[in-house]
């Protein structure tokens, strides 16, 4: 009996100093600031110089935040940057990979990975709302937070290290994820599709969008499209634009357009 309480004993306290190794290898002692920057050089892949740069990049405006000189902290002016560089590099990988596409092939494919859906997308798999600080929380992909944070990143990485390692990033992380065969044939905008069809088709496309304020207190558009004044579908979103792409995408596939 004495045997089988010490046996027992001893298979307990094994027990809690196995639970309590679970605990310690899973809890974070680390302060947001040591995180921030441990989660972002996992991604990134090489050191970091300027971490307040990338701090900036994951800032949303919404926090109001001001730095030591009283200007805004957030990422749109990184985000603006991080634009003019990524369609540079993008380019320049186009324009080496493609020899067989003329200047306006090019400048389609282009537009094709940098419009906003696929950044949306491209942010999103990289998982960046994960590091951004904002006064709401970010979770779906049609949020264009995820495009915006990937375009700040760059600017970032520019600023921080140089082009030869944002081309590299870009490369890397953000031109892998891209399917050239499905791209290819994708529609950058239904809109614009459906408008070039009724100009060869001689079809009247017209749309009649108006503001609707009746849903949740807040403002909507109501879009409705006419193909030779015969209605076809009608859709709603929280801007006109969205409004008339979201329409135009249903009507392009009633009407199944090739």
């Amino acid at each position: 009996m004495d045997l089988e309480v010490t046996m027992l004993a001893f298979y307990l306290k094994k027990s809690k100093l196995r639970v309590l190794g679970l605990k310690k290898l899973f809890k974070s002692n680390k302060n947001p600031d040591e995180q921030f920057v441990y989660n972002l050089r996992a991604l990134l892949g090489f050191k970091i110089k300027n971490i307040l740069l990338y701090k900036k990049a994951f800032t949303h405006r919404s926090t109001n935040l001001k730095d030591k000189e009283g200007f805004s902290f957030n990422y749109e002016r990184l985000e603006f940057l991080g634009d003019s560089v990524l369609g540079t590099i993008i380019s320049n990988y186009l324009y080496s990979r493609y020899n067989d596409y003329n200047e306006g092939d090019l400048t389609k494919l282009r537009s094709k990975i940098i419009n906003r859906y696929s950044l949306n997308k491209i942010g999103f798999s990289l998982k960046l709302h994960r590091l951004v600080k904002a006064s709401f929380r970010v979770n779906g992909l049609s949020d264009d937070i995820h495009g915006n944070l990937l375009e700040a990143l760059v600017g970032a990485i520019y600023v921080d290290k140089g082009y030869k390692i944002c081309e590299n990033f870009v490369i890397k992380k953000i031109i892998v994820r891209i399917n050239f065969s499905d791209i290819n044939k994708s529609i950058i905008s239904y809109k614009a599709a459906l408008i070039e069809w009724g100009q060869k088709e001689k079809k009247k496309v017209k749309f009649k969008t108006k503001i609707n304020t009746e849903l949740n207190n807040k403002n909507y558009f109501y879009s409705t499209l006419f193909i030779d004044q015969i209605k076809i579908a009608y859709a709603i979103d929280e801007s006109k634009k969205k409004a008339e792409e979201k329409v135009s995408k249903i009507s392009y596939r009633i009407l199944e357009i090739n």
